[in-house]
């Protein structure tokens, strides 16, 4: 299958490339930022989970030390090490919180940035792809196991599967009952009727998840819904099966949905 690539997913391929790298769980980050020139620390930090702080051709990575997840330190490090790669001349000092890392679509182009040269160098997206292809049909179990093969998070898994899966899917991502922001496959056809910070809609998952009801886990995270639930129907149109994973980011009183056909 041919990808199209942005600038800052073939910065990553070029890290990986000079590195001598296809998977980057060969190798632990620290060590990969050291071969990069740049410093790695970790400090107890307050209010971001990473920075990187630039100064006469030297670059210091800290990572919060407080992080429980040793997948969310690795994104952390990963997106700071985007900003090193891509945006150290252009400002000395970059500080990331981890809603800013969740809230991909709603930052500045150096974050979006960031975020896509951590993505494509934790998930280089031919190795990706393949594992997506080897393992069949879409299911949560195999977030978990994309989240496991790459030491990710389940978010960043989900987010990587939606651009460079094997199955037309859309990601919709709620705050406090409000929809946020939405991102989708290239091939998945259905029109979401968004509205930024309307409640998700009511026969929804994620609708019923804010309303107080336990969220679903195991066998049950794949929950069946129609396509109108989500998505506004052709006139004439016959409803349809679909599935929604929703995945509850409690921190935040978040949940991000994945969403596909039957």
């Amino acid at each position: 299958m041919a990808f199209t690539f942005t600038q800052s997913e073939r910065a990553a391929q070029k890290v990986l490339f000079e590195c001598g790298l296809q998977d980057p769980t060969e190798v632990g980050l620290r060590k990969l930022i050291l071969g990069r020139k740049a410093f790695y620390d970790e400090q107890p930090m307050t209010g971001k989970d990473g920075d990187i702080v630039s100064y006469s051709n030297r670059s210091i990575i800290t990572v919060n030390s407080r992080i429980a997840f040793d997948t969310r330190k690795r994104f952390a490090a990963a997106h700071e090490l985007g900003h090193y790669e891509m945006h150290r001349y252009l400002r000395p000092v970059f500080g990331d919180t981890e809603y800013d890392l969740l809230n991909w679509y709603r930052g500045g182009p150096h974050e979006i940035e960031a975020n896509e040269f951590a993505a494509e160098l934790l998930m280089p997206t031919e190795v990706f792809h393949s594992e997506c292809k080897s393992k069949g049909k879409l299911e949560p179990k195999l977030i978990d196991h994309l989240a496991n093969r790459f030491q990710v998070s389940k978010t960043s898994a989900i987010l990587k599967f939606v651009k460079r899966g094997n199955y037309p899917s859309m990601a919709v991502f709620c705050k406090d009952n409000k929809m946020k922001w939405w991102k989708k496959s290239e091939d998945f056809y259905n029109f979401l009727d968004f509205t930024r910070d309307s409640p998700p809609p009511p026969t929804t998952v994620a609708a019923e998840i804010f309303s107080g009801k336990k969220a679903y886990t195991g066998d049950a995270a794949k929950q069946d819904i129609w396509k109108s639930d989500w998505f506004e129907m052709k006139s004439n149109e016959q409803d349809s099966r679909f599935f929604e994973y929703c995945m509850v980011i409690q921190s935040y009183n978040s949940t991000l949905s994945l969403i596909w056909g039957k």
